[in-house]
């Protein structure tokens, strides 16, 4: 009976954190931090080099399988705003750089806005966004403020198109 009790705490636990984690949260609008990563392709990114454009800004890793399962639909639905004034960076949690620029290549992804410098660097601005589970999505509108986190599958183009 005890053991009852606690693998119903556990599942009631589960519940709350998927919920959390897995929809898009009604947030009050803040200043998203400004950060500066390597690119897989060697440049230098900050976030503000972006300003007066609509980024979408995804934390993945290819050992995440959620992740990886949500990759398409989120090309999918930044894509349909190109040329819009939308960009997506992609911040990358794997231990190696090349793991994940294999993986993009391989599935026919740019890696010019795929970010990661070491790992410690990555963590650094997964932690400044406040992200404790990933996949974990953000749209910063074009004066730099969070207007949107949640799972990247549940990204609408509607809910995009918002802040254009």
């Amino acid at each position: 009976m005890k053991n009852a009790g606690l693998l119903i705490a556990i599942a009631l636990a589960g519940v709350f954190l998927a919920t959390i984690l897995f929809s898009g949260e009604d947030l009050q609008p803040r200043l998203a931090p400004d950060f500066s990563l390597q690119s897989l392709d060697d440049e230098r990114i900050t976030l503000s080099d972006y300003r007066g454009q609509v980024v979408v800004m995804d934390f993945w890793a290819t050992w995440c399988s959620p992740c990886l399962k949500s990759f398409p639909h989120l090309h999918d639905v930044v894509s349909r705003y190109q040329g819009e004034g939308v960009v997506l960076l992609v911040v990358s949690l794997d231990k190696s750089a090349q793991r994940a620029r294999d993986y993009l290549i391989e599935n026919g992804y740019a890696t010019s806005n795929v970010l990661w410098e070491s790992l410690d660097a990555a963590r650094g601005v997964k932690e400044q966004f406040g992200v404790v589970g990933i996949p974990r999505t953000f749209i910063i509108d074009r004066e730099g403020f969070i207007q949107y986190a949640g799972h990247p599958g549940q990204l609408t183009y509607e809910e995009l198109g918002k802040w254009l």
